[in-house]
């Protein structure tokens, strides 16, 4: 039961990386975040509860501390640290790279699918790739969508 509340919630902050085509500061934002925060939270907490791998805790249950430790600096920012200088920008980097470990753990779970794959080729498609491309994105786009935001934000108030 554990890992199918895991999938269902893992599949609904997949999902929710629609927020990533949309105005950041909307409202519309604001709401998918916490579907995405909400979904991540349940994903993260269900994932403690999986040990087919090593029936013991193991290096999947050391990356999940680490993304809670993720979406907790990028929740910190629009909750707390809104005084800090370019407080928008961090909340964008550190939610991105949240959402990038979210799509290499999704990765991780085709390695057994496409088992016959070299490591190297399943390494390079499912973790090398997502998080060099998340990375050119996220900081291309990082200061440009923080004005935008932040002008969104004063336009909603």
């Amino acid at each position: 039961m554990n890992s199918i509340v895991h999938t269902i919630f893992s599949t609904l902050a997949l999902l929710a990386g629609v927020i990533f085509l949309i105005p950041k500061g909307t409202k519309t934002h604001k709401r998918i975040g916490y579907l995405y925060i909400s979904s991540m939270i349940v994903s993260l907490i269900t994932s403690f509860g999986l040990f087919n791998l090593w029936n013991s805790f193991g290096v999947y249950h050391a990356l999940s501390i680490v993304s809670f430790l993720t979406l907790a600096i990028a929740l910190y920012f629009p909750i707390a640290g809104r005084n800090r200088k370019k407080w928008v920008e961090h909340h964008l980097l550190w939610m991105g790279y949240s959402y990038i470990g979210l799509v290499m753990a999704a990765g991780s779970h085709l390695f057994s699918v496409f088992s016959e794959w070299p490591n190297w080729l399943r390494i390079g498609l499912f973790w090398v790739l997502p998080y060099v491309l998340g990375t050119i994105i996220i900081v291309r786009n990082k200061v440009t969508t923080a004005k935008k935001a932040i002008q969104n934000i004063k336009n909603q108030s």
